[in-house]
């Protein structure tokens, strides 16, 4: 006899959740990064030329915060899914989840 196999569906999405979380911070780092990059770069510039590259450099800074943002999203909705994973007693490692999520929070510190 066959037994059925549960697949833990709280627990792949949370732990998708996390990944995409994780990968959204670094972008949001990139663009932030690059937003720096632009405005040391406006140092040098010519007058005309600053005001532009500041603004661009506002840009990439925004874009960074929104990407960020969105990344905080996903990490609260992978922690939402711990919680039902738990209680369904799912056959999981939690803790995989748990050491991702750790893992976003010290990029949130780490890179500020």
């Amino acid at each position: 006899m066959t037994e059925a196999r549960i697949v833990p569906k709280y627990f792949l999405l949370s732990a998708v959740l996390a990944f995409i979380a994780i990968g959204l911070e670094v972008a949001a780092k990139s663009r932030d990064s690059r937003a720096i990059r632009t405005l040391a770069r406006a140092v040098v510039l010519p007058e005309g030329e600053r005001a532009a590259a500041k603004m661009q450099a506002r840009s990439f800074s925004t874009q960074g915060t929104i990407v960020s943002l969105i990344g905080v999203a996903f990490a609260l909705g992978s922690l939402a899914f711990i919680i039902p994973s738990a209680r369904k007693h799912e056959p999981a490692r939690r803790s995989v989840t748990v050491v991702l999520l750790v893992l976003y929070l010290m990029l949130q510190l780490l890179m500020t």
